[in-house]
């Protein structure tokens, strides 16, 4: 007799539920196609059935608070929470319901309500706070993890938590202080409170503001390893490369780290251009750690930011260079040439190729490296590379097609293969092989590394241009001609060629990029404000050319940095900021505004 009533009671409940899914699936269907009345009107049957909430509460009161059925809203609401008192998603919905309806004491009744339960239950803080941001009510979910903090008598309880809030709600102090707060509970995280504070601080007065909030708790605080690593991390975001010294010299003081974070530092400083601090670095580590692991790097380093700066020097002084020379010769003399020296003895050879035209002296040394025994693949892969284009200067293609297809293959997908093969590409761009070059630049467009991709693209763009409305091709080969002049140090010859060439296709697509080509090369030996002639030309008789943007940044620039004419250089940025807003140099253009104007200034 049992066997039959619980039978029949499992078949009268499968058929009941069959049934309540038949409807609830229905007035799901007249919801999504907006007839609300008959969807509530189901949804209301439904819901005198306990079994049904969890299936139709979403959407049934959706709909209720659409169209302001707010007494049934409300009724629903505490028919519910008697049914489950402690599911706390509903007790939220409470909480909602009469910020809904603009009752704020009931809304702080409720939601004292659920303080109390969550602190008597810890277990359910982090799902009640996550109800609470789900229904856009973040500032209750803050309060109920300040309270646990509270009752729990622990500062930096929670942190992460509330660094997340106040990171969605912009309140950036309050964000900083708790990614602070984790970061010194979890010293292993620093990595993901960096990414954090880099995704948020994005202006240069954030970055700012943080780099005083960190010294003032450094000079504060037993920490200092922790916050001298995060104010490098804010000075390196902010290119203060010094400042960023001060502190990796400090931690490698401490930690007797032979220099290493110094190293690290000057070698970001040397990438970014700023060579004088580069040097200053570099020669600390090898003043300070002439017996450490560091010292060889370093050695080098230093006559290479050296190098860079006679090469930006104009005439060059071959004497400067042969004393670079000769630092590079007592370098490996003292040390010897191994796999750690290597790299030195190609940058020597670079020196006497293209800036003493000693060719056989150049090749013998980057032979010797390709043959060197254990060398690392990349720097003979870089050799190679080098070899090839000391044969394009001394007019042996042939050779140079061999190493860079080499490369090529030794390095198929890496930056120093794609490298090699935008390296054949304008090798057939000299030869006036143009259909070549283009099937190769075609593939380069997608090049792993920007600046390669982007120069592929405007060489690219160069051929293209000049050859849609010009079968002869006569105007490209021309300008390939002066170009690969220009890159064989034919200067003189170039530099005449160009004037007549400029002459010549005053009419021509090409005349932009002859004018663009004339201003680097004056640019390059001191004869600044020709330079600014011919880009001002591009700038206001070409204002739609490609080349247009380019103009006016290299434009300020050059006021900028060798003319110190900061007054004109702000009013160029400020042109291209406001003309020319899809301009790849719009972001450089608008941080160097902003720096000559004096935003950063301490």
């Amino acid at each position: 007799m049992r066997y039959i009533i619980f039978t029949y009671f499992l078949i009268a409940t499968t058929i009941s539920f069959a049934q309540s899914n038949q409807e609830i699936r229905l007035a799901d269907a007249y919801y999504k196609d907006g007839e609300y009345e008959k969807a509530i009107s189901i949804y209301r049957q439904l819901a005198e059935s306990p079994q049904n909430i969890a299936f139709i509460h979403k959407n049934y009161l959706e709909l209720l608070y659409a169209k302001q059925y707010n007494k049934e809203a409300e009724d629903y609401l505490k028919s519910i929470n008697k049914i489950y008192p402690n599911n706390i998603s509903y007790q939220v919905d409470f909480v909602d319901y009469y910020i809904t309806v603009n009752d704020s004491a009931k809304a702080e009744k409720y939601y004292d309500k659920i303080e109390t339960n969550v602190l008597e239950n810890l277990a359910n803080l982090r799902s009640a706070a996550q109800f609470f941001i789900n229904k856009q009510h973040r500032e209750y979910a803050e309060r109920l993890y300040l309270a646990a903090r509270s009752i729990m008598r622990d500062p930096n309880a929670f942190a992460i938590q509330l660094a997340t809030l106040y990171r969605y709600t912009s309140q950036k102090d309050k964000m900083v202080n708790e990614y602070l707060k984790y970061a010194l509970e979890r010293p292993n995280n620093i990595r993901y409170v960096k990414n954090m504070l880099q995704l948020s601080l994005t202006e240069d007065e954030e970055l700012q503001a943080f780099v005083e909030k960190i010294m003032d708790k450094l000079q504060n605080s037993n920490e200092k390893d922790m916050y001298a690593d995060l104010l490098i991390w804010a000075n390196l975001q902010l290119e203060n490369f010094y400042a960023a010294f001060i502190q990796a010299r400090a931690i490698d003081k401490r930690n007797q780290l032979q220099g290493e974070n110094s190293l690290e530092i000057g070698t970001l400083a040397f990438e970014n251009g700023e060579y004088e601090v580069a040097e200053m670095i570099f020669s600390y580590v090898v003043d300070n750690y002439p017996d450490s692991r560091n010292y060889i790097k370093a050695k080098q380093m230093v006559i290479k930011a050296q190098e860079i700066k006679i090469k930006n020097q104009f005439p060059i002084d071959t004497t400067a260079i042969r004393e670079l020379v000769h630092s590079y010769d007592n370098l490996i003399k003292n040390i010897g040439l191994s796999y750690y020296t290597l790299e030195a003895y190609r940058q020597k050879a670079l020196l006497h190729a293209f800036y003493l035209e000693e060719f056989d002296t150049a090749i013998n040394i980057l032979q010797n490296i390709i043959n060197y025994p254990n060398a690392d693949r990349d720097i003979i892969a870089i050799s190679k590379l080098n070899l090839g284009d000391i044969f394009v200067i001394i007019e042996q293609p042939w050779e140079s097609v061999l190493l860079y297809y080499q490369v090529e293959k030794s390095h198929k997908n890496e930056d120093l293969g794609e490298n090699a093969k935008l390296k054949n590409a304008k090798l057939s761009f000299y030869k006036g092989e143009f259909k070549l070059a283009q099937e190769h630049l075609d593939i380069l467009k997608n090049a792993t590394r920007r600046e390669i991709a982007n120069d592929a693209m405007d060489l690219s763009i160069l051929i293209k241009n000049n050859t849609i409305l010009d079968s002869t091709q006569k105007a490209l080969r021309a300008y390939a001609d002066v170009d690969l002049m220009l890159y064989q140090n034919k200067y003189q010859r170039a530099q005449q060629t160009l004037d007549s060439l400029i002459i010549e296709y005053q009419e021509h697509p090409i005349l932009d990029e002859l004018l663009w080509l004339k201003a680097k090369r004056n640019k390059d030996i001191g004869l600044y404000d020709e330079a600014i002639d011919l880009l001002n030309t591009i700038v206001n008789e070409m204002p739609y050319d490609i080349l247009t943007d380019d103009a006016l940044f290299e434009m300020a620039v050059i006021h900028e940095e060798l003319l110190q004419n900061n007054e004109k250089a702000k009013e160029l940025y400020q042109i291209l900021l406001r003309d020319y807003p899809g301009s790849i140099f719009v972001a450089e253009a608008r941080k160097r505004f902003r720096n000559l104007r004096g935003d950063f200034v301490n």
